[in-house]
């Protein structure tokens, strides 16, 4: 009798796992692809419709490392601006507040610092973002300079930026590809532009307006500048993708521009979507968090600083995961008060495949984990923390529909 039982609850596990076998299979081939693909001076444009094929998913998170506590120096975070890790699974994060990069095992061990406050080589002012590049060297940016270290933390060399640069990448072969501001006459441009290792512009890639800031001149003729950034001002996000291709785009319109080692376009990602004006409710919100600014600045400069596009932008960030996949984070009203980021996520050919709402935006996405910092609205304590993705496996999809 139990060799029988036995022998039924093993059949019935079989035809389980079959049914479930066969309604993925099912799934995956009743998936379809509404878009268009077109072609735009020899470039593929795909066309995405306003709905993913697979519609919306829910990934499973489960916390598994944080770092970060006030007893000790070196688990103190202050201004932290970047996170990344290496193929050995090793944490670096950087804070411009403490002028400094920490290293840290895949455990959450402290292992080293690398640079310190200072002007000297190997010493950072203002570091902005960093890159490990394929030959373990860990490249920091502060604007106009960039230092490289080796994977020992010690500096190597440092190469000077003709204009200010924020987020970028190194290539394989060794160019950097970065998000510039340029000054043309009176007017401010955000630019994506390719570089070589002596800091020499080979191309300006693409270009797009920024913000004008407001001015006023004083009875001395000393004219005072007057910056206002805020959640609608459009803006140029840049991000590596796999096999060492890039992806920029300007959040004023839904399209992706993926770029090969040559800067050329080689691939664009549209969505279809509407644009949504902004009301005066949306513009009151926004003046709002600026009221300070009212009291210490010149009569009327807030409300020509604080400067509106015809429409609202479409998103705030771009992730990459290492397998190609594109995360858009989209934009929300400013009046509408949401505990999730929604993020719409794309194939590496382009595919909308599916849209999610996380409880908040990784910092990176590898390896079937999202990596997240964290600051306490309390304690105002910051924690980088280690969030697996119980079902990454599960959600392995087709990049192509063709």
């Amino acid at each position: 009798m139990k060799t029988k039982f036995k022998l039924i609850i093993s059949v019935l596990a079989i035809l389980i796992l079959f049914t479930i076998s066969c309604t993925k299979t099912k799934i995956a081939e009743k998936a379809e692809w509404k878009g268009k693909i077109e072609y735009e001076n020899d470039v593929k444009v795909v066309k995405n419709p306003a709905e993913p094929v697979y519609g919306e998913i829910l990934f499973d998170l489960e916390e598994d490392l944080s770092i970060g506590r006030e007893d000790d120096d070196n688990y103190m975070f202050y201004r932290p601006r970047k996170i990344d890790t290496d193929d050995q699974g090793n944490i670096y994060i950087l804070e411009s507040g403490n002028h400094r990069i920490q290293k840290f095992d895949l455990n959450g061990q402290y292992l080293q610092t690398i640079g310190q406050k200072g002007q000297g080589p190997g010493e950072f002012e203002r570091p902005y973002s960093f890159f490990l590049d394929k030959n373990k060297n860990i490249y920091v940016n502060e604007g106009r300079k960039i230092q490289i270290f080796n994977n020992e933390g010690e500096f190597l060399r440092s190469i000077p930026v003709s204009y200010y640069t924020t987020n970028f990448s190194v290539t394989l072969d060794e160019n950097i590809f970065a998000v510039a501001s340029i000054t043309k006459e009176e007017a401010r441009n955000q630019a994506v532009i390719k570089m070589d290792q002596k800091g020499k512009i080979i191309k300006n890639i693409a270009e797009f307006p920024f913000i004008n800031p407001a001015s006023r001149k004083d009875k001395e003729g000393r004219i005072s500048v007057f910056f206002v950034n805020h959640s609608y001002n459009p803006d140029l996000y840049f991000s590596q993708s796999a096999n060492d291709k890039l992806i920029y785009a300007y959040s004023s319109e839904y399209s992706l521009f993926q770029i090969n080692l040559e800067g050329n376009i080689e691939l664009i990602i549209k969505k279809e979507e509407p644009y949504h004006s902004i009301s005066q409710k949306e513009k009151n919100k926004i003046y709002e968090g600026f009221s300070e600014l009212e009291e210490r600045w010149p009569k009327g400069v807030v409300k020509e600083a604080v400067q509106f596009p015809p429409h609202r932008p479409f998103f705030s960030r771009i992730i990459t995961d290492d397998r190609g996949r594109i995360y858009v984070r989209r934009i929300e009203p400013v009046h509408e008060e949401d505990e999730t980021v929604e993020f719409d996520i794309f194939s590496k050919d382009g595919y909308y495949l599916y849209k999610t709402n996380l409880p908040f935006t990784p910092e990176i996405i590898k390896n079937g984990y999202f990596y997240d910092l964290n600051t306490s609205e309390e304690t105002g304590e910051v924690k980088i923390k280690r969030f697996k993705i119980k079902n990454w496996e599960q959600i392995e999809l087709p990049d192509s529909f063709q």
